[in-house]
């Protein structure tokens, strides 16, 4: 049965005050990787779970491959002392545009005041590789501090939309899951 998701996409420009996490840059390191189907796929399912991210875990190897050959993805890791925090993937384009195509903090992350730190590099990082304006989108299946987060640093709402979506049994989400490493294991060996 669909439920009704609220989408509120959000925009900030390299003119815009950007409100960046206090001593963000001390605070956490972040690395660049790079994209990798079987990583990119986990960090997904890791952070995107209790959020209901869904859409990629029943991507073919194939659609993957096509993802990263026809974007250009760049994607972001997070560690705050020796520890995982979250990720990002960056989407930049031919428009000096940048799209965090996805942000997320791994769920022992959340509540600890790192998403404004993780967020304040992805917004540095964009500026840095040459975006003018920087957007993405959340919705109302997400963290109730996502949104929150993104007009904190500055962002502001551009749009809003309401749609049904999709959300599938737990068993079906197994199932993706395990297609996926079924799929990739028979690939790779």
């Amino acid at each position: 049965m669909p439920d009704k998701v609220r989408t509120t996409y959000l925009e900030i420009t390299k003119d815009d005050p950007v409100s960046y996490s206090k001593d963000f840059m001390k605070r956490m390191n972040v690395l660049e990787i790079e994209n990798d189907i079987y990583i990119n796929f986990v960090f997904f399912a890791g952070v995107g779970l209790p959020w209901k991210w869904y859409s990629r875990l029943k991507w073919s190897i194939s659609e993957w491959n096509d993802y990263f050959r026809k974007n250009n993805v760049k994607t972001f890791i997070g560690f705050s002392e020796k520890r995982l925090v979250g990720y990002y993937e960056l989407m930049l384009n031919r428009k000096n545009d940048a799209e965090i195509k996805l942000f997320g903090l791994f769920p022992s992350m959340t509540g600890k005041g790192l998403g404004g730190v993780l967020l304040s590099h992805a917004i540095k990082s964009s500026f840095d590789h040459g975006a003018a304006r920087i957007w993405l989108h959340t919705c109302s299946n997400d963290s109730e501090a996502a949104l929150g987060n993104y007009l904190a640093r500055g962002f502001r709402i551009f749009k809003e939309e309401e749609k049904p979506e999709d959300i599938p049994e737990r068993n079906e989400v197994l199932k993706m899951i395990s297609d996926f490493f079924n799929g990739y294991i028979i690939r790779n060996t």
